[in-house]
């Protein structure tokens, strides 16, 4: 009985022991061994011998097979990422002005301060100067005289006040207002534009635009029909600029032997195995075919 038992054992256990020093030799040992000055064979591993070469196999592999352009174009163009595009930008677009200056830009609230007073200064003198270039002492002239007629009319004050008395008042008048718009405008603007510009700060731009009559759905709307176009036609350069392939290629250079071998094993662990218990299953076959031959 020893001696029909012995050959598939022995067998078993040799091709199970083969089989698993195979797949151990394949991270193991992790350095090259040296004696008396010549590489032992088989030292370092094959997969930390071959690291470079893997590298870059499995990044062609991702980044000319698994990732192609078309699946990324398409895979974002697609109905559902297209929504989620839109309604992240619409919920960015909810955040009040102000708030989302800040975040955008980082500045400090004292320079936010700042640059928002110097606006509303350059706004001022823009308004200012605009309205002292109109004849605002022939509007009023105009105006004046029309709305003083009309005051006046039906009463004994009208029989004495001709359109050339009421415009020699009303001239002067307009032109004083002129001449002080021009000095001063600003300074009496820029209050007004201060409070105008704090009030718009805290309101969002979404609101904003509803005040407009430009509703969510169709902001949503008009966000997808713009990053899907921005897509298509950037797609060429955003693939050049992330090189999926040289991304892959450079993570698994940084990665160690031993962050490799958990690698490998966390995705492959079970085919190993397989591997090794087929080495047994092998070896015993063999012994009893020796056994019956």
């Amino acid at each position: 009985m020893i001696k029909y038992l012995a050959g598939p054992v022995i067998g078993a256990l040799i091709g199970y022991c083969t089989n698993y020093i195979a797949v151990k030799m394949l991270f193991y040992p992790k350095k090259e061994i040296r004696l008396f000055g010549h590489r032992l064979p088989f030292t370092p591993g094959a997969i930390p011998k071959g690291k470079e070469r893997l590298a870059k196999a499995v990044g062609a592999v991702v980044g000319n097979t698994l990732i192609t352009k078309e699946d990324v174009e398409n895979r974002l163009q697609s109905e559902a990422v297209g929504k989620e595009i839109a309604g992240f930008l619409c919920e960015g677009m909810e955040t009040p002005v102000r708030q989302g200056i800040l975040e955008l830009t980082k500045v400090p609230e004292e320079e936010y301060a700042e640059k928002k007073k110097l606006l509303a200064g350059r706004l001022s003198e823009m308004i200012a100067d605009a309205l002292g270039k109109a004849d605002l002492t022939g509007l009023i002239t105009e105006k004046g005289t029309a709305v003083i007629k009309e005051k006046l009319k039906g009463t004994m004050f009208s029989m004495f006040l001709s359109d050339d008395l009421i415009a020699s008042v009303a001239g002067p008048v307009g032109a004083e207002i002129q001449t002080m718009l021009s000095e001063h405008g600003a300074e009496y603007i820029q209050p007004e534009v201060e409070e105008k510009l704090e009030a718009l700060e805290e309101e969002s731009l979404l609101g904003l635009l509803e005040q407009a009559e430009i509703q969510r759905r169709d902001m949503e709307e008009l966000a997808e029909s713009v990053c899907n176009r921005l897509l298509h036609r950037g797609i060429d350069r955003l693939f050049a600029v992330l090189d999926i392939q040289k991304m892959v290629e450079d993570k698994i250079r940084e990665m160690s032997v031993d962050e490799l071998e958990n690698l490998v094993f966390t995705v492959m662990k079970k085919e190993l195995n397989t591997i090794v218990n087929l080495g047994a299953v092998i070896g015993l076959l063999l012994g009893l075919l020796n056994n019956i031959l």
